[in-house]
């Protein structure tokens, strides 16, 4: 071979060499795959944290589909589909004896509770007992919770809470609904005065929000929150790698600072 040539060939070698390690590490754009997701708001502030990190790492991208975990459960029963579905562990057991998730697939993620939040900067409410409940809930000029018949999981039991209590005609004029995922927003947006009640995850490092406390012990409510491969979506390795990004370090970490608990 003449000089030349051999000085092309050995100059080459080693970038070809940096080109397959980056592909090794990174994985080539023929490997990256799109993961399409439905998945309860309750892990919205969670999967807004670590997509990033998942999509740089994998190579992959998530597209996330949220809503209350009532209307995912409604949308996979309907017959929409996914790679990949986020609900309440009740509603995923459910769809397995449905037929419409596979039963190999389920994977728990963490549980998260029921909170009160209010605008910060708004005077302490203590929070230790049911009176304490009672009181802040007369107190407030406005209640902010998820409409229970759009089928979210903590504004429902909410409104038990409410009725068990005794307060629910008290409480008619002042209270105002919000979405899914979206009660923290509502409230602050209701200004000096508001309450309200959701889930934990929904609530803590909100910017212009103060997280109260969980509701007392006798009346709180854990919601379990799972993962799951519908019927008929391939169990793909971009989907394998995210439910396995979901238990590592990096994933539970920020389930945690959310407030929600890893069972």
């Amino acid at each position: 071979m003449p000089r030349v040539a051999q000085r092309v060939v050995d100059a080459a070698a080693p970038l070809a060499i940096l080109a397959a390690l980056v592909e090794a590490l990174l994985g080539t754009p023929a490997d990256a795959a799109e993961i399409r997701m439905l998945s309860a708001a309750a892990m919205q502030s969670v999967l807004k944290q670590v997509t990033g990190e998942f999509e740089r790492s994998s190579g992959h991208r998530l597209i996330i589909d949220y809503g209350t975990m009532g209307a995912i459960h409604q949308r996979v029963l309907g017959g929409e589909t996914a790679d990949l579905i986020i609900g309440s562990t009740d509603s995923m057991s459910n769809l397995v004896k449905e037929g419409r998730i596979r039963a190999d697939s389920q994977m728990t993620v963490c549980k998260v509770g029921v909170g009160i939040v209010v605008p910060s900067g708004t005077p302490n409410v203590p929070m230790r007992s049911i009176e304490d409940l009672k009181r802040a809930l007369l107190a407030a000029k406005t209640i902010v919770y998820a409409e229970p018949v759009r089928g979210g999981a903590a504004g429902i039991h909410i409104a038990r809470v409410i009725e068990q209590l005794g307060l629910a005609e008290q409480l008619k004029t002042k209270t105002v609904f919000g979405g899914g995922g979206d009660v923290t927003e509502v409230t602050l947006a209701q200004g000096e005065g508001a309450l309200g009640m959701t889930q934990i995850s929904e609530i803590v490092e909100k910017p212009g929000a103060d997280f109260v406390g969980p509701l007392p012990d006798a009346l709180q409510n854990y919601t379990g929150v799972a993962a799951g491969i519908p019927i008929g979506a391939a169990r793909s390795e971009a989907v394998m790698a995210f439910m396995e990004f979901l238990k590592g370090p990096a994933a539970v970490a920020v389930i945690r600072a959310k407030g929600m608990e890893i069972e």
